[in-house]
């Protein structure tokens, strides 16, 4: 009973928020972007693949801030002192998913040009941030019903390295249409 009242309010917030949130959408690829940010939820592997995204896309002059979610207790060292990637936890999250993270809370207000989330977990707050997102395009690897994303890349099982081949692949083959 707790749990379907919970999994409502969660909802209904969600709902109220989005109302609220005025996106301006479009179609960019890494020849036009100008921001990215990047969400994913903290694993060593999956931090490798953000570096190595990072570093592609400073290459290409392309600005680039990130999310981490992570799950431990105390905050990984890998991420502290990291100066484009901004951080929380769990406890940073009330019970009805909203994100009492001031880092957070900035990231998701950001006007980016693209917003690529790297998750592939069912944590509700990682399935809202993308939701709340003001980005221009949203770029995902998991599809759910009413999914947030502009651009899905299917193969929501494949390596974080395989998931960030595929990105630059398909980000830099796409032209845009007029």
């Amino acid at each position: 009973m707790f749990k379907a009242v919970k999994k409502w309010v969660i909802k209904r917030n969600l709902r109220k928020s989005m109302k609220t949130r005025k996106r301006h959408k479009g179609f960019y690829n890494f020849k036009t972007a100008k921001t990215v940010g990047i969400i994913f939820v903290y694993d060593h592997l999956v931090l490798q693949a953000v570096e190595e995204l990072k570093a592609f896309l400073s290459a290409k002059n392309i600005q680039c801030k990130a999310l981490a979610y992570y799950l431990d207790k105390e905050v990984p060292l890998k991420l502290v002192g990291n100066p484009y990637i901004r951080y929380f936890n769990k406890h940073e999250v009330n019970w009805c998913c909203k994100c009492l993270s001031a880092e957070a809370n900035l990231f998701i207000n950001q006007n980016f040009d693209i917003l690529i989330d790297f998750s592939i977990t069912n944590i509700p707050i990682m399935r809202h941030l993308p939701l709340l997102s003001l980005a221009k395009m949203k770029v995902g690897r998991y599809s759910y019903p009413d999914h947030p994303y502009d651009f899905v890349l299917s193969d929501s099982n494949a390596k974080p390295g395989v998931f960030v081949e595929a990105l630059k692949h398909y980000l830099l083959t796409i032209d845009m249409i007029n």
